[in-house]
């Protein structure tokens, strides 16, 4: 098919009204529908539409059917479509978490089928034609000014270029805060973006984030993009899925119009409101097997709380009540304002079923959890070196000692970067450059991106990068030269000089980080103003605590020094190097006072 046709078409669907879930045509109130990639067992069969089931719900007469299928059947007939039995809506609950489970994981064909190949599982096909899809039929982000174009998103960066609305308006798309914004950056022959980025699909951050804006750069000159921002695409090119490296390639593409869809944290203080869920979940008991259900009261509030579940236990193979839940009912029993002991005795009598009403607060989501909530903790443990597991990312380089014989009267012949106070902050000093005609060169044991650590045991490590270069040269008269340094395992192919990634310093041992100490005071409103990630209840290991963003206008941002990506080692006297994600979530919210940070601030990889 030509593109030409294959767009009139995109043109037809998009003007029809095409579903956003499933990306197929069908009418406002009417099932999903899907283009599998393998047969699905009949038992996953809807008998109404004879399809996988979608939404499924059962009834009590116990068949199961697509939500609106059921309803739109119950509509016109008050009875069960097999066994012709008395059926209402109220008849019909949601069917169990794993029978949507095993619907959620069918694999479905991106229905783009001219521009995408893309396999994936059913629950993850709405967020791929949302952000992905590079087939999916969009407008112009100028279409507010009057351009019709509506395509693929493949076409969309080449008409960007032609655009007769290209130059008009230059700055009417302003970055909002809590939403996500699509803006055009102009770049001249040869700029780069000018900003520094960390995270990415493979780090514990998930996300791209601006970690720094630099003053002579397209984005600085844009004026719109800030530190904090996600970057979730490129020119069409998704970033929700790519690794660190992959995300700074993309970035680096030059192009004369830069398309960018961001997404920008809102303060603390201005985000919606938490929204309480209610939900009703019956567990069965089981002979022999204990429900595994711990529950506490809390100092600031009445009722009783879901502390954890054990594992192994019923509660916790089903899966569906959490941490945090707040009971208000046990098999119709109010305990809302209930004790410990009440609600225990009340589980123990219940024969033998246990149906419980909980209450469960909610933040809504951001586009950089488009993915599975549980995702984050496929990445592997970031520690200190005494600390096991230890992640592939974190702390992996090695130290080594070299001896090199020279001549006194010839240099080292390598160039280096780092050092304290050096325009990327406290860094250890690293070699970029190696002249091959050198003693270091000729010798081979070196090569770029080594961190030099000590020469002739006197440490660099808290020196600045002039008394680094002095005390190289001064160590230059020697026969006998001893290095101790840390084996990189970035290298930059060429002539070019080494510059490294954040993912470069992820993986420097514990022995050459540089701690640095923030105070920050809070807002009127009680917002510190920056989200973390990680801890050490992560199913894969323990990972430290990451600053996943800073917030802007808030303490965090206006003090400047705290960075997305930075590792909190401590706050005030609490070590949070071993802690989970939830306690450290409320020590940072409950400290009074001045709250006192120790930090190990890495740069971020430019592009």
């Amino acid at each position: 098919m030509n593109q030409g046709l294959a767009m009139s078409l995109s043109r037809v669907r998009f003007d029809a009204g095409m579903c956003v879930t499933c990306g197929q045509l069908h009418e406002a109130h009417g099932t999903h529908l899907y283009d599998y990639h393998q047969q699905v067992d009949e038992d996953l069969m809807c008998q109404i539409c004879l399809q996988p089931l979608v939404t499924p719900v059962d009834t009590l007469c116990g068949h199961t059917f697509c939500s609106r299928c059921i309803h739109n059947y119950l509509a016109l007939q008050q009875q069960c479509p097999i066994d012709r039995k008395v059926l209402t809506l109220s008849d019909c609950q949601p069917s169990s978490i794993l029978v949507r489970r095993l619907l959620d994981k069918l694999l479905v064909v991106c229905p783009n089928v001219d521009y995408c190949e893309e396999v994936l599982t059913r629950c993850e096909l709405e967020a791929h034609l949302l952000h992905r899809c590079r087939g999916a039929v969009t407008r112009c982000i100028k279409s507010s000014l009057g351009c019709s174009f509506q395509g693929p998103r493949s076409a969309l960066q080449s008409h960007l270029w032609e655009c007769p609305y290209r130059d008009q308006n230059a700055g009417k798309n302003p970055v909002t805060e809590g939403e996500v914004s699509t803006i055009e950056v102009q770049r001249k022959e040869g700029e780069n973006l000018g900003v520094a980025v960390v995270g990415g699909c493979d780090t514990p951050l998930v996300c791209t984030v601006i970690q720094e804006v630099f003053a002579d750069g397209a984005v600085s000159h844009d004026g719109r993009l800030i530190a904090g921002d996600q970057i979730l695409e490129v020119n069409g090119e998704d970033l929700t899925q790519a690794t660190h490296h992959q995300a700074v390639a993309i970035l680096a593409q030059f192009f004369p119009v830069c398309r960018l869809t961001v997404y920008r944290e809102r303060a603390e203080e201005s985000r919606p409101i938490e929204k309480e869920e209610i939900l009703k979940i019956t567990l069965s008991k089981v002979k022999g097997k204990p429900l595994g259900i711990k529950l506490v009261g809390k100092r600031n509030g009445p009722g009783v709380y879901i502390l954890t579940l054990i594992p192994g236990s019923l509660a916790s193979c089903d899966g569906r009540l959490k941490m945090d839940d707040r009971v208000l009912e046990i098999n119709g029993q109010d305990v809302s304002y209930g004790t410990q002991e009440q609600a225990a005795s009340i589980i123990v009598a219940s024969q033998p079923r246990v149906q419980f009403v909980v209450a469960r607060k909610s933040r809504p989501q951001t586009p950089d959890i488009i993915r599975s909530a549980a995702e984050h903790n496929k990445y592997a443990a970031f520690t200190d070196d005494h600390e096991k597991p230890v992640s592939p990312l974190c702390y992996t380089c090695k130290e080594k000692i070299v001896t090199i014989n020279k001549d006194p009267t010839e240099t080292l012949g390598v160039s280096i970067a780092g050092g304290l106070a050096s325009h990327r902050g406290d860094i250890p000093v690293y070699i970029t450059n190696i002249n091959l005609d050198g003693c270091v060169g000729r010798t081979n044991v070196l090569k770029k991106g080594d961190v030099l650590v000590s020469i002739n045991n006197t440490s660099l490590l808290n020196m600045t990068h002039l008394e680094s270069v002095k005390q190289i040269r001064a160590s230059s008269e020697v026969k006998v030269l001893t290095l101790r340094v840390i084996d990189s395992r970035e290298t930059t192919q060429g002539d070019h000089n080494f510059t490294p990634s954040w993912i470069y310093w992820l993986q420097m041992p514990q022995s050459v980080r540089l701690v640095k100490t923030i105070t920050l005071l809070r807002s009127p409103a009680g917002s510190l103003g920056f989200s973390i990630v990680g801890g050490a209840d992560c199913s894969h290991g323990c990972l430290p605590i990451f600053v996943k963003s800073v917030v802007p206008d808030t303490p965090a941002s206006k003090d400047g020094r705290l960075k997305c990506g930075d590792i909190l080692l401590s706050v005030n006297e609490h070590n949070l190097r071993t802690i989970s994600h939830a306690a450290a979530v409320e020590i940072l919210k409950h400290i009074d006072g001045a709250v006192t940070l120790s930090v190990v601030s890495w740069p971020g990889t430019v592009v």
